[in-house]
């Protein structure tokens, strides 16, 4: 319990950081690390830190993740640029069922919105239950892209 607590902590003082830009006023960095400690240990009391709120990932994983995730977000929105300035505007939008093999609800959450953050692709529901998604795909490549599965596996080495 205590790792969840110090990685919420740490999430959140990054955030904040990276959002206040605030690194030379010690009234609002007081602030700051008042309200940080505070949202977690109400967080601590409420007995919200399970897996879902806080996951047990591990920092180096992650590392690898983002920039995987944001080369696919630039490849995607090449993709979809040339579609639409091209005049024929080759597009073949269609709504497609993924299986998934994530194990945790932290895994499926972000497969879901590492789909729906690549251009092409939305996510539009996920069956928990049948354990597969549906997603609206804009052109018969995104909907190859998804079925190799790589992202899934990405997901799952993030996933541990």
């Amino acid at each position: 319990m205590f790792a969840r607590l110090l990685t919420l902590i740490i999430v959140q003082a990054v955030f904040w950081a990276l959002l206040s830009g605030q690194f030379h006023n010690p009234v609002l960095i007081g602030t700051g690390i008042v309200c940080i400690v505070g949202v977690a240990l109400l967080g601590l009391k409420m007995q919200i830190l399970d897996e879902d709120t806080a996951p047990n990932v591990t920092w180096f994983r992650l590392l690898i993740y983002v920039p995987y995730l944001t080369k696919e977000i630039l490849l995607a929105n090449w993709d979809v640029l040339k579609r639409i300035w091209d005049p024929v505007m080759d597009i073949d939008p269609r709504m497609i069922r993924v299986p998934y093999k994530t194990r945790t609800a932290f895994g499926t959450t972000t497969y879901a919105n590492s789909i729906t953050l690549t251009p092409g692709t939305v996510t539009v529901e996920v069956d928990t239950a049948g354990k597969q998604m549906q997603i609206h795909a804009l052109t018969q490549e995104a909907e190859d892209g998804l079925l190799t599965g790589e992202m899934e596996r990405q997901v799952m080495k993030l996933e541990g």
